[in-house]
């Protein structure tokens, strides 16, 4: 994993401003940045109710630490959401849905509204290195899981090799935690794929540095940002000024490992 150098409250803050910077410049993608900023502020805010507790990365025991806070999380979810995920959050009890998501698949295809909730927590837990407690597919080397939290890969970044290198280094995000794995050059984050042939990329001009890294043998893909081209992008968010590539992919017939903000 990539070393961290800010807390959880302040990368969650960071990420919000780069959404309420990009916002205005990218009309098509307005709305889901708006959201998505809004989201942020109120998972850092979280994070920072939770920072310097002693927490045991046991869901049962550490829930009630942030339970409050996750009830604003639900609550601007169903206040700003877009109308399906706004829907669900105004009929969805504070603590509903967490535990299935937790001990189970831990993807946000499945529960959004869960992984919204718990990533802050779970963000907390890589920063203070206390291993969360395994769920059902933790540890399976399967789906692009996190080593770390068993979260999916939810986005991925081709970074400046350190050395000075001319080639990039591949990571994958975790959608949970949030942390970076590096990966294979050549090979699928999702099934592990590594025959060059069954790994096509695409792109378009109107989103330079941005490619879908996708696999033809499980049909998944990871969008990815090239940060050699533009070292200020921070994938995760920036990945929502070019949502137009995933409904491309969907009408190809490929899923994304693990949606992105704006659900897909």
């Amino acid at each position: 994993m990539t070393g961290r150098t800010e807390s959880p409250q302040d990368a969650f803050a960071r990420r919000a401003a780069r959404a309420d910077l990009l916002a205005p410049s990218t009309p098509s993608a307005a709305e889901p940045l708006r959201f998505a900023a809004g989201l942020y502020r109120e998972q850092a805010t979280v994070a920072a109710a939770l920072a310097g507790r002693e927490l045991t990365g046991r869901l049962d025991e550490d829930a009630p630490a942030f339970t409050e806070g996750m009830a604003k999380i639900l609550a601007y979810i169903a206040g700003h959401g877009p109308g399906t995920l706004a829907a669900a959050a105004r009929g969805r009890s504070v603590d509903e849905g967490l535990a299935a998501f937790w001990r189970g698949g831990r993807s946000g295809a499945t529960d959004y509204l869960a992984r919204a909730r718990l990533r802050p927590w779970v963000t907390v837990l890589a920063a203070s290195g206390v291993k969360p407690e395994p769920g059902a597919t933790t540890g399976s080397g399967l789906d692009g899981r996190c080593d770390f939290c068993g979260g999916l890969a939810w986005i991925g970044a081709r970074r400046p090799t350190p050395g000075g290198n001319e080639s990039a280094t591949r990571y994958v995000a975790c959608a949970l935690c949030g942390t970076e794995q590096p990966v294979a050059r050549i090979a699928c984050p999702s099934c592990g794929e590594q025959k060059p042939d069954a790994l096509p990329n695409f792109h378009s001009e109107k989103h330079p540095g941005v490619r879908l890294e996708a696999c033809s043998t499980c049909h998944r893909y990871v969008k990815s940002l090239d940060l050699t081209v533009d070292g200020r992008l921070i994938p995760e968010v920036d990945d929502l000024a070019s949502l137009a590539l995933d409904l491309w992919a969907v009408e190809k017939g490929y899923t994304r490992i693990e949606p992105g903000l704006a659900g897909i």
